[in-house]
């Protein structure tokens, strides 16, 4: 599937799912600027893109919940690309587990300025930038949100990680609804266990009883087997951006998550 002449922005992906789905875009021929909030993994990144895709990529250190450097971000693609036609939202961090009355105030703003005020964020400035295009012949503008089991499952994860991802689909939604009409679409894919996302929560230690009560009231999760795979990911968020595609999945928030756990 070509992507060819597309521009596309994929948030906190200078590694994991993130680079994974910039380089699906990358091969199919978009122009694709990425972001993340640490240096040694853009530096790295830049360094392996010079030689594979020279000229058709920008990596930029940008905080999603911080609204200046977003607009950076917006205006840097289009300074270098002459537009923006694909956003995809998919930086976020996971939580500790920590049920409502054992999450900080601190944990639950971060976790919620990252994975929900980040989207919203990103979308406000690339729609106004969308509405200052002319669509492309036959096309639109399209915005696809990473979300989780803890989209639509309350009991998936911590409190904070689970009213961000339900969020993130109500975002989806409502964005979906008021956009649509004027060709800008957004769709969701609600994903499963991420080898990543697991490995992020187990590094910053866990509220194990609310762990252990999660873990017993699913099938265990298997890495390797279990988990969703990134490389899958990336080639839908591609199958969503062709333009016949994208306007007939506004709206939708797309399980796809291995079904795990069993639907």
């Amino acid at each position: 599937m070509s992507a060819q002449g597309k521009t596309a922005i994929v948030t906190g992906a200078a590694g994991g799912l993130g680079k994974a789905i910039a380089n699906a875009f990358l091969a199919a021929g978009a122009n694709v600027v990425i972001c993340d909030v640490n240096p040694a993994r853009i530096a790295a990144v830049e360094e392996e893109w010079t030689q594979s895709f020279p000229g058709k990529f920008l990596a930029q250190k940008a905080n999603v919940s911080d609204e200046a450097d977003v607009q950076k971000l917006i205006d840097a693609a289009v300074t270098k690309f002459g537009r923006l036609d694909i956003l995809v939202n998919n930086a976020g961090i996971m939580d500790d587990f920590s049920p409502v009355g054992a999450c900080s105030k601190e944990k639950w703003d971060r976790v919620l300025a990252i994975n929900l005020n980040g989207p919203y964020l990103t979308s406000k400035a690339a729609v106004a930038q969308f509405e200052k295009q002319e669509k492309k012949a036959g096309g639109g503008h399209l915005i696809i949100n990473i979300g989780s089991n803890a989209s639509f499952m309350g009991f998936k994860a911590g409190a904070a990680y689970t009213v961000s991802k339900a969020g993130v689909m109500a975002l989806t939604k409502n964005t979906a609804g008021f956009y649509g009409p004027q060709g800008i679409y957004c769709v969701a894919l609600l994903l499963g266990g991420m080898e990543t996302n697991i490995a992020d929560a187990f590094a910053q230690g866990l509220h194990m009883e609310m762990f252990q009560r999660v873990r017993e009231s699913q099938t265990p999760f298997v890495p390797g087997v279990s988990s969703t795979p990134v490389e899958s990911v990336a080639k839908y968020c591609l199958f969503l951006s062709d333009n016949d595609i994208a306007s007939v999945a506004n709206g939708s928030c797309i399980v796809f998550n291995k079904n795990w756990p069993e639907a």
